[in-house]
């Protein structure tokens, strides 16, 4: 199909009003906290320090990026959301370039505004995680794929066009490691698709181009972890863990399996993210040997297809739900200020996830009944593909769907498009039908599994906004009435969540009221009696009432769960 004349007039419009929608949400919606994981580590880095194993637990990309940033230009975390936002809106521009090869630029036009105003994007992009970069490169991977048959586009030979295609691949995965998933789609293209009239001797050769030049590129990541750590891992080393969190017993469609306890034992570690050590902790303890990395990540792989083979029925009913909520309007975040700049953005005519996936199932059911060559959308629904598969097997929050939007844009405009022309040539029947089935779509997006959708609603809003957002900080600020009255929130919708008590425990303490911090320590002790918090501030109440034999027996369980906490020792040294 053609497409229409360049105006790049529209090009600057759109990136205009990405730019708005994304100024004002730094402006006046971003939560002033930092998520902490990569810029810790990428200031360690900048300062040549060795952070041991944890290198494959981040991507390597954005971590030697922020070193970068820090080191040369000592660049301002928060001045990163700004750059990363700037990218995002880039990338809209690239939304309509892609299209112009795959559909034309009008739908191209549509899908890049769907995603200059899709506020969940906006915020997973201001984040300090690596979102933005791992859709630019899987955008230019697949535009430059999707071009390599053209000569005449950008006056780039066949074979350079494949090497470009090649690099940003290896970039996407040296990014985010589950986009190896593409790899194969990349190569049936070039190999059964778009390039079938060459011969099959040089659509192999072509094939080899794209492998080794995406290889090359992973290729020195692969060195620096068989430096550093003596072991062989191609990227990083959490795709056991991850596969775990998704796929054990106990986890939900909704939401990941977790350690016993987890985020009450990260909250008292020294470094980010500390999940990842937990987890090597645990493998080596259940494995009774001390574990690599590697091995780590294979033993939770290998126990979750353990769980998986036990109950096979739970497993398939689980995959058929994460199919539906790969779909589904709700976002699932882990980290806490997103969640509640996703709760803020509602109030605000930004485009939500249910109108981008109703729009593309839309669109997609359209584009099956046209004429259009499979050859063309080949990549798109190959990417999407891979999107939901990555999904099925790992996790469907938020960040690890976000990647396949602009692609479910595409159709979306497609969708749009399409209902246009109806309109246009006056078939208002099959017009009216397709916005129905919009409605209809977007409706079941919202409803469907409302009641486990509410529930992990009240569980998110307790934790992150009223404890993590709330609480913490009024703690830290030595404001412990209000953080009571926030914890006393968090406990009403979360009466199991252990660190609440704990908090709420040690605030009632701060303002002598020994005998409630009492009771909050026994009630951390109940629902977590293999962490060391509930004993260990239980033994400094006991010091505080004058009590030294109890505190000397609670203080000694907290050491022998916490052999490494410097304060208990002190506390038990300055009792003799």
């Amino acid at each position: 199909m053609k497409s229409s004349e360049k105006d790049y007039r529209i090009h600057l419009f759109v990136f205009f009003l990405a730019i708005v929608f994304r100024l004002f949400f730094l402006i006046y919606i971003d939560e002033p906290v930092l998520f902490n994981k990569y810029p810790y580590f990428a200031e360690k880095l900048a300062q040549g320090e060795d952070i041991g194993k944890r290198l494959v637990d981040l991507s390597p990309f954005y971590l030697h990026l922020l070193a970068i940033l820090k080191k040369i230009f000592n660049l301002p975390w928060p001045a990163v959301k700004y750059l990363q936002s700037f990218i995002g809106a880039l990338n809209c521009l690239l939304i309509i370039e892609l299209a112009a090869h795959t559909f034309r630029r009008e739908i191209g036009v549509l899908a890049a505004l769907l995603c200059a105003a899709y506020g969940n994007l906006i915020i997973l992009e201001s984040t300090l995680e690596p979102t933005v970069f791992v859709i630019m490169f899987n955008l230019l991977s697949i535009y430059f794929l999707s071009t390599s048959i053209n000569q005449n586009t950008l006056s780039i030979p066949i074979t350079v066009k494949l090497l470009l295609a090649g690099a940003f691949i290896g970039l996407s995965i040296i990014t985010k490691p589950n986009f190896m998933l593409f790899l194969p789609v990349a190569g049936a293209w070039v190999l059964f698709v778009n390039h079938r009239r060459q011969p099959f001797k040089k659509r192999i050769l072509q094939v080899g181009i794209l492998f080794c030049s995406a290889f090359i590129v992973v290729l020195p990541v692969t060195i620096r972890n068989y430096v550093k750590l003596k072991e062989f891992v191609l990227v990083t080393a959490d795709a056991g863990k991850v596969f775990y969190h998704g796929n054990a017993k106990g986890a939900s469609a909704l939401e990941g399996i977790a350690l016993k306890d987890e985020g009450f034992a990260e909250e008292a570690a020294r470094e980010p993210d500390y999940a990842h050590v937990l987890f090597r902790i645990t493998a080596s303890r259940l494995s009774g040997k001390e574990l690599s990395a590697s091995q780590s990540s294979r033993f939770w792989a290998r126990k979750a297809l353990n769980d998986i083979l036990s109950e096979p029925t739970a497993y398939l009913i689980r995959q058929l739900k994460k199919m539906f909520y790969f779909f589904n309007d709700y976002e699932m975040h882990y980290i806490a200020s997103a969640y509640k700049e996703y709760k803020t953005t509602l109030g605000f005519p930004y485009i939500r996830y249910g109108v981008i996936a109703s729009l593309s199932l839309l669109g997609m059911a359209l584009s099956l009944r046209s004429d259009r060559s499979l050859d063309r959308l080949f990549l798109i629904y190959g990417i999407i593909f891979v999107y939901v598969v990555s999904g099925l097997l790992f996790l469907v929050q938020s960040r690890y769907r976000t990647p396949v939007v602009p692609y479910l844009s595409l159709f979306g405009g497609y969708g749009v498009f399409r209902i246009k022309k109806m309109i246009e040539a006056k078939n208002y029947k099959p017009a009216a039908l397709s916005i129905i089935v919009i409605g209809m779509l977007f409706v079941i997006t919202r409803f469907v599994y409302r009641a486990e959708i509410l529930k992990m609603e009240h569980w998110q809003t307790a934790t992150k906004i009223n404890y993590q957002l709330g609480a913490r900080v009024f703690y830290q600020r030595g404001r412990y009435q209000d953080a009571i009255a926030e914890l006393n929130k968090c406990v009403a919708m979360a009466p199991y969540f252990a660190p609440a008590y704990n908090l709420r425990g040690k605030s009632y303490a701060m303002l002598s009221d020994l005998d409630s911090a009492e009771k909050d320590f026994h009630r951390v002790i109940q629902l977590s009696p293999k962490i060391a918090e509930g004993y260990k501030n239980l033994g400094f109440l006991f010091l505080l009432k004058k009590n030294p034999s109890k505190a000397k027996s609670y203080l000694l369980k907290a050491l022998s769960l916490s052999p490494a906490d410097i304060k208990i020792k002190d506390a038990l040294d300055s009792m003799h």
